[in-house]
């Protein structure tokens, strides 16, 4: 094959090899008599067959040519593979023994409102209760689940995007304590039922009512004031409040609501030195990571007892490069792999940490773009598979050095090198004939992809 392959080389290849997988990537590329052949080699033992009929990874040009093989087992896998595509889920009803595979097809995020309204949900409870939950349901099958349904259908049919009020109000009177906690976080809940919502007596309800993002300003106050802790920290991600509000829940007694509050953006520098010094060590790593954090907060947090709060301090952002230098000598290896893995450090701190015994530590380096060459072809011949595979995640690494990995003894680490976007297209040839099955489709994905945008 020459250097630089059409994609009909490549397709030719496909069907001349014998190997199901550089067919199976090539397939969608394919047209007419070409894809026939390759649909031989794909289909050549009913193993192969099934196998690719349930694979997340299977191409959908493939998935609609299976669902034309008479082969019951195959068209169950395909009903319920999330890549099944639309025109081959409504051949499997309509020309296969789409009755047996009703419950499949109900459920499937690819059916259509029209495949959906053809199916015996008025008939069979079992497809009733997969299709309640289908985001492409049309409202007038969701009325009809209601009307029919059992109260776990119609938990369902509340939290389908598509209901409308008129069923949520209808739903609301069922009193069916997880019904009405769907209907408390519908986005379409009208007003008077959050009002009803807001005062209930059962806590999951008004969990759920604080998810609802339509809720005005007074009700996510009157939440934030809910004696349940869970109902008060449901409330305070995402809310809008005063200042004073926030300080309140500064100072809330429930951990989960501080840490809730210590996850938002723009703190009061006042409630950010509070948090650092709280008793909950969550609290003190969403601060350790917050960029806005002043200088001493973040040395106070470098030196913390906890040493998952000192790993947060080496994620920010904003994190000055001495205090890098001093959390690289930090006496834990987790910490010091925190620092490893930064892309903004300099050449010498990199270099040191490259001396490191630590199997975490090198593989920050491993992955840091700013390792110079030399330790990143050290670190790619590593005995340790991890290891070499933070060569493989480095997107700074040089041809070069990924082209010594193309014989990486560990499968997972051949995949993974397919995908750098660096490995030049010979080392991508090379690798339609690795072992292992997956390098090889992943290889050939990627191959066609780029020979036809080219």
């Amino acid at each position: 094959m020459p250097e630089a392959p059409t994609l009909a080389d490549l397709i030719r290849r496909g069907a001349e090899s014998g190997d199901p997988y550089l067919a199976l990537a090539f397939h969608p590329y394919a047209e007419g008599s070409t894809r026939e052949e390759l649909e031989k080699v794909l289909f050549a033992s009913r193993r192969q067959r099934i196998q690719f009929a349930g694979a997340p990874y299977t191409p959908p040009s493939v998935l609609g040519a299976l669902a034309r093989l008479d082969e019951p087992k195959i068209r169950a896998r395909l009903a319920r593979n999330p890549r099944t595509p639309p025109e081959a889920l409504e051949y499997l009803f309509h020309e296969a023994d789409g009755e047996g595979l009703a419950v499949a097809l109900a459920a499937h995020g690819n059916a259509t409102p029209e495949l959906i309204e053809e199916l015996p949900f008025r008939s069979d409870p079992e497809v009733r209760k997969a299709v309640c939950g289908n985001p492409s349901l049309p409202r007038s099958i969701l009325k009809y689940v209601f009307a029919a349904g059992a109260p776990l259908e119609c938990k369902a049919v509340a939290s389908n995007p598509n209901c409308d009020v008129d069923l949520l109000i209808r739903l609301w009177r069922l009193q069916d304590l997880y019904v009405q906690a769907e209907v408390a976080a519908h986005p379409r809940c009208p007003e008077h039922l959050r009002h009803q919502a807001l005062h209930h007596p059962e806590a999951v309800i008004r969990r759920k009512l604080a998810e609802n993002p339509a809720l005005t300003q007074d009700e996510v106050v009157r939440l934030l004031l809910d004696p349940d802790p869970g109902v008060r920290a449901a409330a305070a991600k995402g809310s809008t409040l005063t200042d004073e509000e926030h300080r309140q829940l500064a100072e809330d007694p429930s951990r989960s609501v501080r840490r809730a509050e210590a996850q938002r953006k723009g703190l009061d520098p006042q409630i950010m030195e509070r948090f650092s010094r709280d008793e909950d060590s969550w609290v003190r790593r969403w601060i350790a990571r917050n960029p806005e954090a002043a200088r001493e907060i973040l040395e106070r947090l470098a030196r913390d007892s906890e040493l998952e709060v000192r790993r947060a301090v080496t994620r920010n952002s904003a994190c000055p490069g001495d205090l890098l230098a001093e959390l690289a000598r930090d006496p834990e290896s987790w910490v010091r792999a925190g620092v490893a893995f930064r892309t903004d450090l300099p050449e010498e701190l990199v270099e040191a940490l490259g001396q490191d015994s630590d199997i975490d530590v090198i593989s920050g380096v491993g992955r840091n773009p700013h390792t110079p060459e030399a330790l990143l072809e050290r670190i790619a011949r590593h005995a340790d598979s991890d290891v070499r595979r933070a060569v493989i995640l480095n997107k700074g690494a040089p041809p070069r050095i990924l082209g010594l990995l193309k014989e990486d003894p560990y499968p997972i680490n051949r995949a993974t090198l397919v995908q750098h976007p660096a490995l030049e297209r010979a080392d991508l040839l090379e690798l339609l004939e690795d072992p292992e099955p997956q390098v090889r489709f992943i290889a050939a994905n990627r191959l066609a992809r780029e020979v036809q945008a080219s």
